[in-house]
């Protein structure tokens, strides 16, 4: 059965059965991947996942239900337990369904040619990455993980107020960790690649990126427990403004599992941080025109010139603070209920470039690895302490690189320490989550633990 026939005879019985309400969001994925091992391929996948949830008003409580299979025949046992499960529902604070917006963004996220790249030129170009990797330099003993792939995904959403959207995208992505070895002493690095134009992606680039990292931490060493400025690049500074995304949850902030509740006008960043989340974004691959609650995302800062200016709302989180959604109401997948989550998260970047960042720095720390971020952090009290590595800078200039390092703080004091935001945006891989992208930033100080 289509998705039409099914949606429109689902409609049909949820009324008959007594909802005042109804809605449909479904999910049509396919994915292929190849993983290289050794010039052989050691994994193949072709996965397809499809999948309906429905969701509904019953006697003044919504209810959830969901099927892999669209079929006839399960309907009604689908609008019988969605009313079961609306009415153990125990919650205060009434979830309402969304009727819809006027207008919404134009987003195009979907590449017609990226659908045309066969199966074989994706295992051809990642036999040609791994084999590029190990030709680089001599000390490239491993090419331990090494994989190339395409996503596409169809997201429809429609219900009993005459909403009716749907956004269709895909892109590819590729990952390689290069192990290198002088002296015993091995090193590992990795880089990713993604985008929905498969012409843009150069193999040997991402290869050299990789494995130059992995070379540039030969001979690292720890060093002195002390306070020093500290530059997180784009990818820590992506990797730590990602695991504290939460903060800015409305719903945390109204359960108490975020201290920035009231806060909003308050000035809690340096004047020279904006943070945005955008539901549109040029520099972004995760673009999207409408959340799974069918509400038009926003063009919004929630801080601006360091000033808190919103938190990010669903429908619920919105109509208990007496305001509207932000756009931010999305599901991890058509199993799950509405949560919150971002849509493009990034600071505004700056015109000052990394090495301009660190030139004034007389003896201070460039991390480019964090590890540990999601035990080492509580994201209540804005505390972390995590593993670290990167470089030691001196006099302006990156002279050598420390491992064995601890980095710790609390973020909430980190936002209105920051000195300095780069030139370099960088934004990481679509996810459940959110697309999170960040520049370089200097932190004024921070406590680093060596051995």
């Amino acid at each position: 059965m289509i998705y039409n026939d099914f949606k429109v005879e689902l409609f049909a019985q949820a009324k008959a059965f007594g909802f005042s309400d109804w809605e449909v969001y479904y999910s049509a994925d396919t994915s292929f991947n190849v993983k290289i091992f050794g010039g052989e391929i050691a994994e193949y996948k072709n996965t397809d996942s499809t999948g309906l949830s429905f969701r509904g008003t019953y006697k003044g409580r919504v209810g959830y239900a969901y099927t892999e299979k669209l079929d006839a025949a399960i309907i009604p046992g689908m609008i019988k337990n969605a009313a079961d499960n609306a009415r153990v529902i125990e919650e205060e604070e009434i979830e309402k369904l969304y009727p819809g917006d006027k207008e919404y963004p134009t987003v195009e996220s979907y590449n017609p040619a990226l659908e045309a790249v066969s199966s074989k030129e994706i295992i051809d170009m990642a036999l040609a990455l791994e084999k590029y990797a190990y030709g680089l330099d001599s000390r490239v003993k491993s090419v331990d993980y090494c994989s190339l792939g395409t996503q596409e995904s169809l997201v429809s959403i429609a219900n009993s107020y005459g909403l009716d959207l749907s956004t269709h995208s895909n892109f590819a992505f590729g990952f390689l960790m290069a192990r290198v070895e002088d002296d015993g002493e091995p090193k590992t690095a990795h880089e990713i690649w993604h985008g929905n134009d498969f012409s843009k992606f150069s193999y040997s680039k991402l290869a050299e990126t990789a494995v130059n990292r992995a070379l540039s931490y030969l001979n690292a060493q720890s060093m002195k427990s002390a306070s020093y400025p500290v530059i997180f690049d784009n990818r820590t500074a992506c990797n730590l403004f990602e695991a504290f995304s939460s903060v800015f949850f409305a719903e945390n902030a109204q359960k108490g599992f975020s201290m920035l509740k009231g806060r909003e006008g308050d000035a809690i960043a340096a004047p020279l941080i904006t943070l945005r989340d955008d539901g549109v974004c040029e520099e972004s691959f995760g673009s999207t025109a409408f959340d799974s609650e069918g509400a038009a995302t926003k063009q919004k800062a929630i801080i601006e010139n360091g000033v808190l200016k919103t938190l990010l709302y669903n429908t619920k989180s919105a109509t208990k603070d007496g305001k509207t959604t932000t756009g931010n109401g999305f599901r991890p997948g058509f199993k799950a209920s509405i949560g919150t989550a971002c849509t493009n998260f990034y600071v505004m970047p700056s015109d000052t470039s990394l090495e301009k960042m660190q030139s004034g720095i007389k003896q201070g720390v460039l991390l480019t690895e964090l590890a540990g971020l999601h035990s080492g952090l509580n994201t209540v009290s804005g505390e972390f302490s995590v593993s670290a590595s990167g470089f030691l800078i001196e006099n302006g200039k990156v002279t050598k690189p420390v491992e064995q390092i601890t980095v710790a703080g609390n973020f909430y004091n980190l936002l209105k320490d920051i000195e300095c935001v780069g030139d370099d945006l960088l934004f990481d891989i679509p996810s459940a989550s959110g697309t999170f992208g960040m520049p370089s930033v200097l932190v004024k100080s921070l406590p680093i633990s060596g051995l």
